[in-house]
């Protein structure tokens, strides 16, 4: 169980690493306030391995947000948390939708290993 939980975490900071590569400071940021809303998507990974999106620029976090993927099975096992806080009490980090789908695949992987 040791080494699962040294797997858990390492994902948990590979998300986190990935998530601060792309935030608002830098120079991959995903977040660009001055765009059009349809100048980019933004993507987000939560810790129940949901996937969402919605539209980037001027209407990031004011417009629907889409289920691209739903929860996954036993996301509780993980107990992972990403560096943004929902209203829900779940966590998310803003990812590239390729970041999503690994991370997620991951997280799918490492709950048939704790269940």
């Amino acid at each position: 169980m040791c080494d699962i939980k040294s797997e858990i975490k390492q994902l948990n900071t590979e998300i986190i690493f990935a998530h601060d590569s792309h935030y608002d400071i830098s120079q991959t940021g995903l977040i660009k306030p001055n765009e059009s809303p349809n100048g980019n998507i933004i993507y987000h990974l939560y810790s129940t391995g949901e996937i969402t999106f919605q539209k980037g620029g001027s209407a990031y976090m004011q417009r629907s947000e889409f289920t691209l993927l739903s929860d996954i099975r036993n996301y509780h096992d993980l107990g992972l948390k990403f560096p943004k806080r929902a209203d829900d009490g779940s966590t998310y980090a803003i990812l590239t939708e390729e970041e999503c789908n690994k991370f997620r695949e991951q997280m799918c992987e490492l709950i048939k290993k704790v269940t």
